[in-house]
């Protein structure tokens, strides 16, 4: 993937300002009645809204396995591993503050599943690829066990979100599969290839465990407030496919959208920003059964202001991050 002269690289902020982007447009429009059933999460079915938490957290498997080879080299391994549980430890803190401390429900979104995967991931990072992918899939069948023969998984579905207290266990699982990526970045066949090659393979793989297999298993529903296999499954292959499509875009065709890199350049600012704005203003301010064009104005609202100070920072060369 390309990089610019202050070594940011160019598909991978464009990747990451259109997952802000589009987080801020789900979490902004999924509060009103008349907006469509994809912009919204559901407790079954595969929705545009229920792709983006997946992606960012994908990315941030990208950036973790660079930032953490760049600090080993600079700080040794033990250096490296305290800075990364530094910042996941301080994401967990700041996910426990944005839930209000609920821990049933309200602190398993995005920030606390960031920290919690990251933790857990953090004893693989520095691993070959054939261990991260086992830790990846061994998470994942382990909260896949508890989820089914538990009833963890009807709890989870009628209590919480993102799969709860256990969530992070199937969020490592995209996490980790992120972290691949990062390997393949200094071959552009490699990386594209690859990312064709994971990337359909687990979209079947999904749609596979996901359908009854009859005397073996149940149909088994896509489901972000789940996260039962089937959805971390398929959507760590859209993942890749979307990878795959921003470095066509911006590597191959040598093209780009200015304010993409710009939102994609301060991500936690800009998550907490919407999330102010999105999740307590807009909600409390505006009725959910406004008109269509009333919902379109406060995305306008919300995603102006999120990028007018992604803009300033951006002009200042400020990078925000912990």
């Amino acid at each position: 993937m390309a990089q610019t002269g202050n070594a940011r690289i160019t598909a991978l902020d464009q990747a990451r300002g259109y997952a802000i982007a589009g987080m801020i447009a789900v979490n902004t429009l999924g509060h009103f009645d008349r907006m469509p059933w994809m912009v919204k999460h559901h407790h079954e079915g595969m929705s545009y809204a229920d792709t983006i938490a997946p992606l960012f957290i994908f990315l941030v498997g990208m950036g973790f396995r660079m930032s953490f080879q760049r600090r080993a080299v600079e700080k040794g391994l033990c250096g490296a591993r305290r800075d990364a549980l530094r910042r996941y430890g301080i994401l967990m803190g700041l996910g426990l503050c944005y839930g209000g401390f609920s821990l049933l429900v309200g602190v398993w979104d995005a920030l606390m599943d960031i920290g919690a995967a990251g933790v857990l991931s953090l004893a693989f990072i520095n691993a070959g690829p054939l261990v991260r992918v086992a830790a990846a899939l061994g998470g994942l069948a382990l909260y896949q066990a508890l989820y089914s023969f538990t009833g963890y998984g009807a709890w989870v579905l009628g209590h919480s979100i993102n799969g709860g207290p256990l969530g992070p266990l199937a969020w490592m699982f995209i996490l980790l599969l992120g972290t691949l990526v990062a390997d393949w970045l200094r071959d552009p066949v490699r990386l594209a290839r690859n990312c064709l090659l994971w990337g359909v393979a687990l979209c079947a793989a999904g749609w596979a465990l996901r359908a009854e297999w009859p005397g073996v298993k149940a149909f088994w529903a896509f489901s972000q407030y789940g996260m039962g296999a089937p959805y971390p499954v398929y959507s760590a292959g859209l993942c890749f496919l979307t990878v795959l499509a921003f470095h066509l875009v911006c590597d191959r065709a040598g093209l780009s959208f200015p304010p993409l890199t710009v939102m994609g350049s301060n991500p936690l600012v800009l998550y907490l920003l919407q999330a102010l704005l999105a999740e307590v203003v807009v909600e409390l301010l505006i009725p959910s059964d406004v008109s269509v064009a009333a919902a379109l104005a406060s995305l306008a609202g919300v995603l102006g202001a999120c990028y007018a100070l992604a803009h300033a920072l951006h002009r200042r060369g400020k990078i925000i991050k912990i």
